[in-house]
């Protein structure tokens, strides 16, 4: 590869260039000049290419009128080679460069005649000289001279000449030689070298689109082929079935196996309404399969109006009821029972709390029309006193007052709140306040809030402040006084109640998780989202304690006393004996009685007057046969055949 020309010199050199490049024996590279001159340090830009030679033309803008005489005349084989076009921007005079021209001839062709050839000489890097070197390329070695040294008359005859290049006009084609000189010649491509060919974002994108393209068709090719072959398209195809029909009967040997469909004592066969009955075997690895014992007292299991319902035997932890158990709804201010747990437990009841401004601005956050106990700022107020203002009139003013006082902040009050729901189990609630307003991510479900209430009514002292129906605290110097009113309207009507809390959003969703005992029976009842609480709640724990006697709201609050807040529910008008409550079978539910009729029987029992000649349901539906079915009611027993759908009444 030819050498490349220095960057520095603006002026190429005779015709002396390199004749040969050997390795020496350290392994460099030597280049051997002619005249014994030695070759200039040469470099490269950083963003060329060194395997790509780069020629660098000599500027025509050459100084004409230097008086400097160049020392030595450039070989006339440098006088042919080929002149470099001007470059942009440059002036030539040609009148002086033609008479410069022959002034370098003439005077080229007076010291031809003189000039004595010396002998060729090396350059070494060793005193021992190069292989193969003549001997007295070691000894006569002449001194290198430099540009900046005045000429002498040994040193302006060994200087090289500056080489000039005059830009002749070029020719005018001949058209007969046209064709065959580009047949000969190879024509010069304008692209530039490979190395600087750096594509562009377009063709980059060709590119990745090109090899996505080959890669898709090898993929389609791959299918092609195997489509094509038919033994190993058969192959697959069997494997796939194989292993979709193995998958379906192991989930259904699993199901068949490992659990069995609940249904009523001495029913038709019919499923529970709720749809939620299902026994399944006890894993505490997962919190959410639970086994239902219903009681053995010959009735079917309630249907509810609620969206979820939950009984609990709070004495064996046995779950009698359950319908949508771990459906996340906002439980409202029901919220309030894990906050008296957590006031009882870390506090004294005899604390005094006064409402600082710090409290009160906690305080400002309560809307006006919320349920409040009627906390002033600047007011002391036991733990005590608060509790009762928390769990009778649902204050929110006291819930937040006891988080204050409690953990110094209502936020770290309700993450001590989301750490005791943890311990007690509550996998499926998650706290935001301490009071239960509507707020993102803060919800319950029915079987951790009868968890929580197994563990909340256990303690004495809030089984006692819940089931108190009215309380009075004082006015002194430090607060002002309150008559205060419990808000759980089933513990004035129901027997056995003996604790409770209640949750209302002002609308139709209602909530409340009741304790009652009745012959140390004791029994944990919830229900969320209803409209109609006392019908499912009554339900729930006649079929709990297997007791089933008509207690009615509305028959009480008419001829025995006044239920608080009756009014709110239009005095309980709907609680009727007649009442029923439709069941997914196309059956009905007697709420009075707790019976449902459904099928040929219930169509007999309409054609034929109804309640008015049959009175009540009084037992569950008799399957002793196989193709008959009875069922007992008030004024009579209808027997109906299956085979034949004949009804009759026995």
């Amino acid at each position: 590869m030819g050498r490349t020309p220095s960057q520095n010199n603006d002026h190429l050199d005779e015709e002396a260039t390199v004749r040969d490049v050997q390795r020496s024996s350290r392994g460099r590279r030597q280049p051997i000049l002619d005249a014994g001159y030695e070759a200039e340090n040469e470099e490269y830009e950083p963003d060329e290419h060194p395997e790509i030679p780069r020629i660098r033309r000599a500027s025509r803008m050459l100084d004409l009128e230097s008086d400097l005489e160049p020392t030595r005349s450039p070989s006339r084989s440098a006088q042919r080679a080929r002149l470099a076009k001007p470059q942009p921007g440059g002036r030539v005079n040609t009148e002086q460069f033609q008479r410069r021209r022959m002034n370098l001839r003439e005077e080229q062709a007076r010291k031809d005649q003189t000039r004595v050839r010396r002998p060729r000489t090396y350059v070494h890097d060793t005193p021992e000289g190069r292989r193969g070197a003549p001997p007295e390329a070691t000894q006569t070695r002449r001194p290198r001279t430099y540009g900046d040294e005045p000429p002498t008359e040994l040193t302006r005859t060994r200087r090289p000449k500056p080489r000039v290049y005059i830009e002749e006009p070029p020719d005018a084609p001949d058209p007969t030689t046209t064709k065959s000189r580009l047949a000969k010649a190879p024509t010069r491509s304008k692209q530039p070298p490979v190395a600087y060919n750096i594509p562009t974002v377009k063709q980059s994108y060709t590119r990745i689109e090109r090899r996505e393209r080959r890669a898709q068709r090898l993929i389609f090719d791959m299918f092609h082929t195997i489509r094509h072959n038919r033994p190993l398209v058969m192959i697959l195809s069997g494997t796939l079935i194989l292993l979709v029909v193995i998958s379906l009967l192991t989930n259904t040997l699993q199901q068949s196996s490992g659990s069995t469909t609940a249904r009523y004592p001495g029913s038709t066969g019919n499923p529970s309404p709720t749809g939620t009955a299902v026994i399944k075997p006890a894993n505490p690895a997962n919190p959410h399969e639970l086994v239902i014992v219903p009681p053995n007292n010959n009735h079917p299991a309630p249907p509810t109006l609620a969206t979820s319902a939950y009984l609990l035997d709070a004495d064996t932890g046995v779950t009698l009821y359950a319908h949508n158990p771990f459906m996340h709804i906002p439980m409202m201010s029901t919220t309030k029972l894990m906050t008296a747990q957590l006031a009882i437990e870390h506090g004294n009841l005899d604390q005094q709390v006064t409402i600082t401004p710090t409290i009160n601005r906690d305080l400002q956050t309560l809307s006006a029309d919320s349920s409040l106990m009627g906390i002033k700022p600047g007011e002391t107020y036991s733990i005590r006193e608060l509790l009762y203002g928390l769990l009778l009139v649902s204050g929110n003013d006291a819930a937040l007052v006891i988080a204050d006082a409690d953990a110094g902040s209502v936020p770290k009050f309700v993450d001590e709140m989301n750490q005791r729901a943890q311990q007690f189990g509550l996998h499926d609630t998650h706290y935001r306040n301490p009071h239960g307003l509507q707020e993102d991510n803060h919800y319950s479900s029915a079987h951790d809030l009868a968890v929580l209430g197994q563990h909340v009514f256990s303690n004495a002292l809030i089984r006692q402040i819940s089931s108190t129906k009215e309380y009075h605290i004082v006015g002194n110097k430090q607060h002002a006084e309150h008559f205060l009113e419990n808000g759980d309207q089933f513990l004035y009507w129901y027997p056995g109640v003996d604790g409770g809390k209640t949750g209302w959003d002002a609308g139709a969703n209602f909530l409340q998780v009741i304790s009652c005992t009745r012959n140390n029976h004791h029994l944990i009842g919830v229900v969320m989202h209803t409209a109609d609480w006392w019908t499912d709640m009554r339900d729930l724990m006649n079929y709990g304690f297997s007791t089933f006697t008509w207690l009615s709201p509305r028959e009480i609050n008419a001829s025995v006393h006044p239920i608080p807040f009756a009014a709110e529910w239009t005095y309980f008008h709907s609680d009727t004996r007649q009442r029923t409550i439709p069941m997914g079978n196309d059956g009905r539910f007697y709420v009075f009685t707790e019976y449902a009729i459904s099928g040929p029987i219930m169509h007999y029992f309409d054609k034929n007057k109804g309640l008015g000649k049959f009175g009540y349901p009084t037992g569950p539906v008799n399957t002793a046969a196989k193709t008959v079915v009875s069922q007992r009611f008030e004024h009579g027993t209808i027997q109906c055949d299956l085979q034949s759908n004949q009804c009759k009444t026995v």
